[in-house]
């Protein structure tokens, strides 16, 4: 019979600091699963209900952090395009680029909804792919640096 080598010889105190260290991290954190990791069927429900699974969880605490917000723009029915951009698509200026197209509905409004993260965050509309204006529905204005403004949104879910 063929004898194998014990893979950890000696003692704890033998081992040297960095594979000491080695183990120590893959303890702590070989503990830790990653999000969606959870099937739902380890642990029991603690409010009776059904348990969330490990995709379900995460999205609902994603939604718990984060706001739809929907914009709207009037008294543009004649323009051919509007965009929404700021600070969260880095002031893309198209939809290519990242920018938010909004849809005309009957009556000649834009409108378009968009997911936040908690936060603040500076916008524009961009009308006809050059006029940037400011939102008129929203007071919340902040100086651009530039001589303008900025719309401000808050998501505070």
């Amino acid at each position: 019979m063929e004898t194998v080598p014990d893979p950890w010889p000696g003692t704890w105190l033998e081992l040297g600091v960095g594979m000491r260290l080695a183990i120590l991290v893959l303890l702590v954190f070989g503990a830790c699963r990653p999000p969606g990791w959870d099937k739902g069927d380890d642990e029991p429900a603690t409010d009776g209900g059904p348990k969330l699974d490990g995709a379900a969880a995460d999205a609902a605490t994603d939604a718990a952090t984060a706001c739809a917000k929907a914009f709207r723009l009037d008294n543009f029915a004649t323009a051919s395009s509007v965009w929404l951009t700021g600070d969260f698509v880095s002031w893309a200026g198209n939809p290519g680029a990242g920018a938010v197209e909004l849809a005309k509905d009957g009556d000649g409004v834009w409108m378009g909804t968009r997911m936040f993260d908690a936060g603040s965050y500076h916008y524009k509309f961009i009308v006809d792919s050059s006029s940037w204006i400011t939102d008129p529905a929203n007071p919340n204005q902040i100086d651009d640096g530039f001589g303008g403004k900025n719309s401000v949104y808050t998501c505070t879910p």
